[in-house]
């Protein structure tokens, strides 16, 4: 497992993916054998909502797990963001919120599908993940983790 800790946001959001695709492809051509990757984010949500449920009686953040489509229903496919692995990403991110509500229900939002494409062309097994939100506390993301990391072994060992 590597966890690369960069920041590509640091002076704007508008770039944050193009900024981060040299380091990615750099980690991935450095580490080949690479099948899954995750971009771990917080949402930012209105102060007054609060993403947290109840797991195994700790409160846990909620999270989202968020899909590139390279294509707008205005436009239709973005030609310029190419990404062979869209089929393969949203399978993944359907299997996991399958295995999230069988075994720990409320603890995922809905599936969100954006016309981008987020970086999610480099693996077939990529998540974009929305781990809570900026009003969460250190506790409540921690709780999520032990959940996600559950399902994450569910959907790649093809328990589920």
């Amino acid at each position: 497992m590597i966890h690369h800790l960069g920041k590509y946001d640091v002076e704007s959001r508008d770039y944050a993916y193009s900024n981060a695709a040299p380091a990615l492809e750099k980690v991935l051509e450095e580490n080949p054998d690479i099948e899954v990757i995750i971009d771990l984010h917080r949402d930012d949500m209105p102060k007054e909502r609060h993403l947290v449920t109840e797991i195994q009686g700790r409160p846990t953040a909620q999270f989202m797990f968020f899909n590139g489509l390279s294509r707008t229903n205005k436009t239709g496919d973005i030609d310029y963001l190419e990404n062979p692995n869209i089929g393969e990403n949203l399978a993944f991110s359907f299997r996991m919120q399958l295995a999230a509500a069988e075994y720990y229900p409320g603890l995922t939002r809905k599936i969100y599908l954006k016309g981008y494409r987020y970086n999610m062309q480099y693996r077939g097994k990529t998540l974009l993940i929305e781990l809570g939100a900026q009003n969460n506390t250190v506790e409540e993301i921690r709780n999520a983790c032990d959940p996600l990391a559950h399902i994450l072994h569910l959907v790649l060992s093809g328990q589920v």
